[in-house]
């Protein structure tokens, strides 16, 4: 459409909402696929959060329920939920769990009026409980999007805040009024050039036609995006792929350094000549006795310079999966015997592209991780610390060709050895002697390059002006440093102009968590220890990576939010259904409200009297007298 301005849902919202009521500071948004939520200071958004996975409680699925219900959504539901006497209690956690209760207290004999009127307080409670959270709720809350049209959800809403709801009029498109005001701001501040929109006539009159195609762009690439190409008017369109590369924007001129690329190329200066690619692997490998597979996934991406080094000491020569693309995680998809978490469905995916490829496979069970602390436990998740008894029933990997030692690394360098030596020494022929060797050398450059991260961090920290806005990013390393998990984070953070390094470039070790003394995941202290090096650093703010199904994180985040307390921070939670177009719009409504914090913290310390409030476009738009009418309509 070639638009003048490309700006994300949150601060769209926020901006209509300021227009049409300046004081207020709660925004409520429940759209067709997605949830809300907006909390403004001073008419700018300061902290904001949308709803994960789950679409409980959004347009589509009200509108599911309804055609089911045969119910007009239009009218008919809302007459028939305000003509209840005792709504119903909903589960309010899923939208299978919803139906099924919705049909339990039916066949109970409920009334239709209590079974929709529960249905809307069910909805209110996944908003408050899912989206919103111990987030604040001010004293001006604006609910805005299409069920805000439904009056039965408002007086919900009402009953259970025993407070009033701000319902202005169009309230189902102000995102699209906010995206408006914006671009006239801009045009008024000489921000934007000369206009490329083509009109509106133009854009009504044009045909519009799509084609689709299998994305070849990159070469190297094998996700085999299928992308969907329209053509408006001559304009073309392309929707459907997974890396951001067909997400143009025009009006981002500064791009960062993509420090997980950074990551990316110290790792590899560790591993270099010691790992072969899947492609340079022959066809006859797989009787050379001396080659070792390891998937390029789970315990790999954390501890790869340690198994890199062991095992080429050892004169064995490596074969890694290679990374994770389209192939590889729809054959893990396709082996699961159990739903779990999206890593350990690729993890499968990983292993089964390397059976046949090599002599032996490496999966060992990794039990714990160093820690900074002799008290703390370190321990993996069970998920992981399972990882390789799933994998090898799924797949029925024999015997013969497993490599599977447990391994405590919190442990002492001897105690190590004597479990590698148990489990490696007879079926390989290898002496203790020579594992010891071994294990301390790999072990060595493990820290080395650990160590090599953390002076890149310092060199990054000593760069930065005084107040400088950066986000910490923290999570596990096999979200983090595998761009398919990730969506390409780091990539869409350097282009969208933030300052992004991830948790293992900075140095928590010495951070105390001793107000967490059951923090027994290792990795789960390690993004504690992050959250606080955030909260305590002025200018850092926090983005925490995690995935859909993390029983860990399910707990870590709540710690994550205590910790970070009125400090903007991002969760983002991915999966194997998540969109680059979804992490975008959140990434750059994140930048958008901590640029706006900082702003507010740095006003905080300018001369009294100063006046950084700026009144709505009333030369361009209604008055406020006419804004506040249109206020019609309350729960």
């Amino acid at each position: 459409m070639k638009a003048d301005l490309i700006i994300d849902e949150i601060t769209a919202h926020a901006r209509a909402a300021v227009h049409w009521d300046p004081d207020v500071d709660t925004v409520f948004e429940i759209g067709g696929q997605d949830s809300k939520y907006i909390w403004i200071e001073r008419g700018n958004p300061l902290d904001f959060d949308m709803n994960k996975v789950c679409a409980a409680g959004t347009g589509s699925f009200l509108h599911e329920l309804a055609n089911k219900l045969r119910i007009n959504i239009v009218r008919e539901f809302q007459e028939i939920a305000l003509a209840a006497r005792n709504p119903v209690n909903l589960a309010e956690r899923c939208t299978v769990f919803m139906e099924s209760d919705l049909v339990a207290f039916a066949q109970n004999g409920a009334r239709l009026e209590d079974l929709i009127a529960g249905l809307c307080y069910a909805i209110v409670s996944n908003y408050l409980n899912r989206v919103v959270g111990k987030r604040r709720i001010g004293k001006r809350i604006m609910f805005l999007g299409g069920p805000s049209l439904n009056k039965g959800i408002v007086a919900a809403f009402e009953n259970v805040l025993q407070q009033e709801i701000l319902i202005p009029a169009h309230r189902e498109v102000l995102g699209a009024h906010g995206a408006a005001l914006l671009v006239m701001e801009r045009r008024l501040a000489g921000d934007l050039g000369a206009s490329s929109f083509p009109g509106l006539p133009s854009l009504m009159g044009g045909s519009i036609t799509c084609r689709e195609k299998i994305c070849q762009a990159d070469g190297d690439c094998h996700n085999e995006c299928k992308l969907k190409i329209y053509d408006f008017g001559g304009r073309k369109s392309v929707w459907g792929g997974e890396c951001g590369r067909y997400e143009v924007r025009q009006d981002l001129k500064v791009r960062e350094e993509n420090w997980f690329a950074r990551y990316d190329l110290v790792l590899r200066q560790y591993l270099e000549g010691k790992v072969s690619g899947l492609t340079e692997i022959k066809s006859d490998s797989v009787r050379d006795s001396s080659t070792v597979a390891i998937p390029r996934a789970l315990h790999f991406l954390n501890h790869a310079v340690l198994w890199s080094h062991f095992w080429t000491h050892l004169g064995y020569s490596l074969v890694l999966s290679p990374k994770t693309n389209q192939q590889v995680a729809m054959a893990g998809i396709e082996s699961m015997t159990s739903e779990t978490c999206y890593p350990i469905k690729v993890f499968h995916g990983h292993v089964k592209t390397l059976l046949g490829r090599a002599r032996y496979i490496f999966l060992p069970t990794i039990v714990n991780l160093p820690t900074p602390r002799s008290e703390e436990s370190g321990l993996c998740c069970p998920l992981v610390q399972g990882s390789r008894y799933m994998v090898s029933a799924a797949l029925d990997i024999p015997r013969s060709t497993l490599l599977a030692p447990t391994v405590y690394l919190k442990a002492s360098t001897h105690d190590i050895v004597s479990d590698l030596t148990r489990s490696l020494g007879s079926p390989l022929g290898l002496s203790r002697r020579r594992i010891d060797r071994a294990f301390r050398e790999g072990w060595e450059l493990q820290l080395a390059f650990q160590h090599a991260l953390r002076l890149e961090g310092q060199r990054f920290l000593g760069s930065l002006e005084p107040g400088e806005l950066w986000v910490a990013v923290s999570g596990r390393p096999y979200n983090l440093y595998d761009e398919r998990l990730n969506l390409r984070l780091g990539h869409n953070l350097a282009k969208i102009g933030v300052k992004a390094v991830p948790q293992d470039f900075l140095d928590t070790d010495g951070i105390d968590l001793s107000d967490f003394p059951d923090m027994y995941w290792g990795l789960g202290a390690r993004i504690l220890r992050t959250a606080k090096f955030v909260q305590a650093s002025p200018g850092c703010y926090g983005l925490h990576l995690t995935n859909f199904g993390c029983g860990a994180d399910s707990f870590i985040e709540h710690f994550y939010r205590h910790v970070m307390g009125d400090k903007p921070y991002l969760i983002l939670e991915l999966d194997e259904h998540s969109a680059v177009a979804g992490a975008i719009t959140r990434l750059e409504a994140f930048r958008n409200v901590i640029r706006n914090d900082r702003n507010r913290r740095l006003s905080r310390m300018e001369p009294p009297g100063r006046n950084r409030h700026r009144e709505p476009l009333s030369r361009f738009l209604s008055s406020r007298g006419q804004a506040e009418e249109s206020f019609g309509e309350t729960g």
